[in-house]
């Protein structure tokens, strides 16, 4: 991909993912960047830099085009148009050393009004589109003053375009020949703009101003050259081609190329149908003198009467003059316009009628009263804003969900959900102040208005005054019609949210007496169960049920009593089982092989049994990974598979769905998988995996975990130099954990050891003297454990805090991304540590949460209801996809938090993912689960 240069200074830009604004390390300009999402369009952006940065205003002008033409959505082209459209170069400012920026090519044309930047801040995102006008506005300053100077400047017939010196800073051939024109053509009474002369008296200031003004008062440009570079240097081009411009428009200009000793084909492709005069030939000076005159007329008498016209101040030739004006005004001709009323002021520098024509110039209006109705129209429409008519009743609502909730029966997010209200209207007040406020500043700022008012008569003035009471009259009319709206809105809303307000608190009554209701029911029947269980897997059903109430009423006692007698029915069938096996060793004349085969078989049962009945102490007490992995290890005892999945999936070890980088992925009931997204590097091809147990994954890779320990990865596919080995897992044995990272993955055996493959640039697979972990989590350059004690370990990349572990304690779940780290606590409260620009840390005030997920710029948690939160965003717009937009959910029994999406699982095998909102090139249908079903259920 191209490299972006700063348009300040052409360093290199050290450019964010997403990002849309940046600063320069160089000089410190803090400027907008394109899109960088394709490779064609960033080599344009880097030629046309170039050619900007050289001032080829013209060169780049046509780069840009080609763009927006292939990428229209592209706001920087727009911007890139409007920098060459008034030739901006920046420059340092010696006052403060900072790039400022100074303007080469000016216009009539506000900056603001210009239909490309109008294009660029639609298509721009907030930050760009603030970094637009405020640059806009520092040349919209810049092309007023330019006006205001060049305005002041008396008119040319003839400007003369050249190269002034060589390469070598010598005087060129071109410059004499101008210069022998300007002393025969000023002989001959014309006005002539020859820089070499003219600006003499101008040095220490901008030029533009004086170039500006002859450019457009010039009806004749004379272009010289004796070398197809010459006229081809920036400077000459850029006059030239501002010239023709002009005539393009529809002014009446010629443009003659003068050349020596040089091909008349070797000039540039613009001049080919242009009449060209060769300064070679003999005679060549006064045929063009004798061409001049044929297009300007003879100069002699002109020049007297225009003395006579000095000297008859405010006489009948001003009076002329100001007619002349105002039917160039009535006929839309503005600069025709313009150079009457400058006339006029060059002999009467006091004249308010002609200040007022120079204004409707300005303004592109033909008299006073097509000035006043163009404005009222346009203020006609103006922006709306969302206002919020009364403050949400948090205390009311809060006691009516409180009085309700009830876990697993009436969930929190159902009963919020009845108090929901849209309580905003839209207004239009504060626009219309504004606009106000920027009427009645403009009035009182416009130089030209207010020079008109200054030697205005009293007729005029009268004028002006009824113009800007009729402007500003209509607004202040509009400002009380917004008023009276937004009062009346706000007293509807008022009265109908107290009307929703006792509407749902009834309706939140009722179901919590029905959830309460229910809830008893089930108690009771819990409680006659126990009456009529007989074997111990009855039992340990039932202490799971009585497990969920909470302690209402005496379900802990009836939950103790059924762990007990499930222990002593699990003890008498050990105590069998052992019975038997003496038996057998007193048989006589029993021989030492069969000695070994007993031993064998007092091994195959005595041992899995101590293995189960740990487990089942560990999964009563809560400690399910402990208990997932003793089960594995008890294998094919009893119903240790059942219990060792039922309780990988409860302890968060088996995932069913997760999100990555850019795709999702999900486990089906039958142990198929599915997956949507971005699958450039395969992480998708997962259609004939079989018998798989949890998934997990990475940032372009899919690791799945099969029922007998072992562990499939999809096969990389994509650029060589981005594959470290992450899917070389096909050796892996005994695993009873994946979490597939970045560019690595991590597997958690049943010994409580860990193995990782992949990228370990930053130490993220050093995992191999790890021991007693019970479950692990990759991240984008770190890996973390839990430990069984509930402590946390962690290595790899450090720099943002993610690997600062050390202190954690009473941790039950752990969850790693890019630059953070997450971890849940036993009583349902979260820690995180690591990067916290975009809020994803902001955990301190999470309750009541039973599973946490780490994404690249949030944290999502899953409280005990099915609802689900997450961090409220806080970065620059470009990172947000809409991933922690997850307030709605209800019925949720896992989430998985991916790059810049999020995904939940519903109770009923159905899969909800965040709208992404994102940039549509960074989107690859990572959220379309919608029709997913029969997604594996893990145990809540």
């Amino acid at each position: 991909m191209a490299v972006i240069k700063c348009k300040m200074c052409g360093g290199d830009l050290n450019i964010g993912e997403g990002s849309s604004v940046v600063e320069c390390e160089y000089c410190g300009s803090r400027q907008t960047i394109p899109t960088a999402d394709n490779e064609k369009k960033m080599t344009l952006f880097a030629r046309a830099g170039r050619l900007l940065r050289g001032c080829e205003f013209d060169k780049a002008s046509g780069v840009f085009e080609s763009i927006v033409a292939d990428f229209p959505e592209e706001a920087e082209a727009y911007w890139g148009l409007v920098l060459c459209k008034y030739g901006i170069e920046y420059v340092d400012d010696p006052a403060t050393g900072k790039k400022v920026p100074t303007c080469h090519r000016s216009s009539f044309d506000s900056v603001l009004d210009d239909p490309n930047f109008e294009q660029a801040c639609e298509n721009g995102d907030v930050i760009a589109r603030r970094v637009y006008r405020e640059e806009a506005r520092q040349i919209e300053e810049l092309r007023k003053g330019i006006i205001e100077v060049s305005g002041k400047e008396a008119p040319y017939d003839i400007f003369i375009s050249y190269k002034e010196t060589d390469d070598q800073g010598n005087r060129t051939l071109d410059s004499v020949i101008a210069q022998d024109l300007y002393n025969e053509l000023t002989e001959k009474g014309y006005r002539v703009f020859f820089s070499r002369i003219s600006l003499e008296d101008k040095l220490g200031v901008e030029y533009e101003p004086y170039i500006f003004a002859a450019l457009n008062s010039a009806r004749l440009m004379l272009v010289v050259g004796t070398d197809y570079e010459h006229f081809d240097a920036v400077w000459v081009k850029n006059e030239w081609s501002r010239f023709l411009k002009l005539i393009s428009s529809g002014q009446k200009k010629v443009l003659i190329p003068v050349f020596k000793n040089m091909d008349p084909y070797d000039m540039p492709k613009e001049f080919a149908k242009l009449s060209a005069q060769d300064m070679g030939k003999v005679g060549a000076m006064q045929d063009l003198l004798r061409g001049v005159e044929k297009i300007l007329g003879g100069k002699a008498e002109e020049k007297k009467e225009t003395v006579v016209i000095q000297q008859s101040s405010g006489g009948p030739n001003v009076q002329a003059l100001l007619k002349r004006g105002e039917m160039a005004l009535a006929d839309g001709k503005w600069d025709d316009a313009k150079g009457y009323y400058d006339r006029v002021l060059d002999m009467d520098a006091e004249c308010g009628e002609a200040y007022l024509g120079l204004f409707l110039v300005e303004q592109k209006s033909r008299n006073v009263d097509e000035y006043t109705a163009k404005q009222i129209e346009r203020l006609r429409s103006c922006r709306q804003e969302k206002l919020t008519a009364c403050d949400q009743e948090e205390k009311r609502i809060q006691k009516a969900v409180q009085d309700n909730v009830l876990p697993g029966y009436l969930n929190e997010e159902k009963l919020v959900s009845l108090f929901t209200f849209n309580r905003t209207y839209t207004s239009q007040l504060h626009s219309r102040q504004e606009q106000l406020q920027e009427k009645k500043d403009f009035f009182k700022e416009n130089r030209t208005l207010n020079r008109a008012k200054q030697y205005a008569t009293p007729q005029q003035l009268e004028k002006l005054k009824g113009m800007e009471d009729a402007v500003l009259g209509f607004l202040k009319d509009a400002i009380a019609e917004a008023q009276a709206e937004d009062e009346a809105n706000i007293a509807r809303i008022t009265a109908e949210y107290a009307a929703h307000l006792e509407k749902a608190e009834d309706t939140a009554n009722h179901m919590g007496r029905e959830a309460k209701n229910r809830w008893e029911g089930d108690y009771v029947a819990a409680c006659q169960a126990v009456d009529r269980a007989s074997n111990a897997s009855e039992y340990l059903e039932l202490s799971k049920r009585f497990a969920a109430f909470n302690g209402y009423k005496e379900s802990e006692e009836k939950k103790k009593h059924c762990e007990e007698a499930w222990q002593k029915l699990k003890e008498k069938e050990a105590k069998a089982a052992r019975q038997k096996i003496k038996k057998l060793l007193a048989i006589t004349g029993i021989v030492a092989v069969l000695a070994v085969a007993l031993f064998m078989v007092v091994t195959k049962i005595v041992i899995p049994t101590k293995q189960y009945n740990a487990a089942m102490e560990h999964y009563t007490s809560g400690k399910y990974p402990e208990a997932a992995m003793l089960f594995y290890k008890a294998g094919d005892y009893e119903d240790s598979k059942e219990q060792y999945l039922e309780t990988a999936q409860k302890a968060g070890m088996h995932r069913t769905i997760s999100a990555g980088g850019w795709h999702t992925v999900g486990l089906k009931s039958d142990g198929t998988v599915v997956a949507v997204g971005y699958n450039d590097d395969g992480q998708c091809d997962v259609s004939d995996w079989t018998n798989i147990v949890a998934v997990s994954a990475g940032g372009s890779h899919t690791v799945g975990l099969k029922s007998d320990g072992t562990v499939v990865a999809t096969k990389y596919t994509g650029y060589k130099s981005d594959y470290y080995g992450q899917c070389d897992v096909s050796d892996w044995t005994d695993i009873v954990a994946v979490s597939a990272g970045y560019l690595h993955t991590v597997g958690l055996k049943s010994d409580g050891t860990v193995v990782a493959v992949g990228y370990n640039g930053a130490g993220q697979c050093d995992v191999s003297d790890w021991m007693d972990i019970v479950a692990v989590s990759a991240g984008g350059w770190h890996t973390v454990g839990l430990k069984s004690d509930g402590t946390v370990v962690a290595v790899g990349y450090n720099d943002d805090g993610q690997c600062d572990v050390s202190d954690w304690t009473d941790i039950v779940a752990v969850s790693a991304r890019n630059y953070h780290t997450v971890g849940l606590k036993s009583d349902g409260t979260v820690v995180a540590v690591g990067d916290n620009d975009f809020g994803q840390c902001n955990v301190n005030g999470w309750t009541d949460i039973v599973a946490v997920s780490a994404g690249a710029f949030h944290t999502v948690g899953l409280k005990s209801d099915g609802t689900v939160v997450a961090t409220k965003y806080s970065g620059e717009s470009m990172y947000n996809c809409g991933q922690c937009a997850v307030s709605s959910w209800t019925d949720i029994v896992a989430v998985s938090a991916g790059d810049r999406h999020t995904v939940g699982l519903k109770s009923d095998g159905t899969v909800v993912a965040t709208k992404y909102n994102g940039y549509e090139a960074s989107y690859h249908g990572q959220c379309d689960v919608s029709d997913w079903t029969d997604i594996k259920l893990p145990e809540i």
